[in-house]
């Protein structure tokens, strides 16, 4: 959707629209359409706000039809070990023993606080962006 001199008011974009709730996966993928469609131009104010309804109607569907878990130690671990080129061998200071590293990896094995601590501090230290703190790793 790209302005143009003769642009919608926010109304005219409902009325065109009809945004609701998202109950199907026909409408899933039609909402998705319209949201790639509107993202591949300059919006007006008008159509920016229809963005974010249709984004938060699409957002609720996906909780509801395709929830996420809260992530495991494991794929925590695996995720930041894979994201910073991180070898098992670097943690074993922090955890103890590659085989200890391997179990953690594995979800055979959880970590104590002080590990969770270490390992907090470890991976802030590769990406100072990153805001890990020892809950991430409980």
């Amino acid at each position: 959707m790209t302005p143009t001199s003769n642009q919608k008011t926010y109304t005219d974009l409902l009325i065109q629209y009809q945004p609701k709730p998202i109950t199907t996966f026909d409408e899933y993928k039609e909402a998705l359409a319209i949201v790639e469609g509107m993202m591949s131009g300059e919006l007006t104010q008008a159509e920016t706000t229809l963005l974010k309804l249709l984004v938060l109607l699409i957002e609720t569907y996906e909780e509801e039809h395709y929830p996420m878990g809260e992530p495991t130690l494991a794929a925590t671990l695996e995720s930041l070990m894979h994201e910073f080129d991180v070898a098992p061998i670097s943690l074993v200071e922090i955890l103890g023993s590659l085989d200890i590293v391997n179990e953690v990896v594995n979800g055979q094995r959880g970590v104590s606080q002080s590990q969770a601590e270490s390992l907090a501090k470890y991976f802030n230290a590769l990406s100072p962006g990153l805001s890990m703190t020892a809950t991430d790793f409980r």
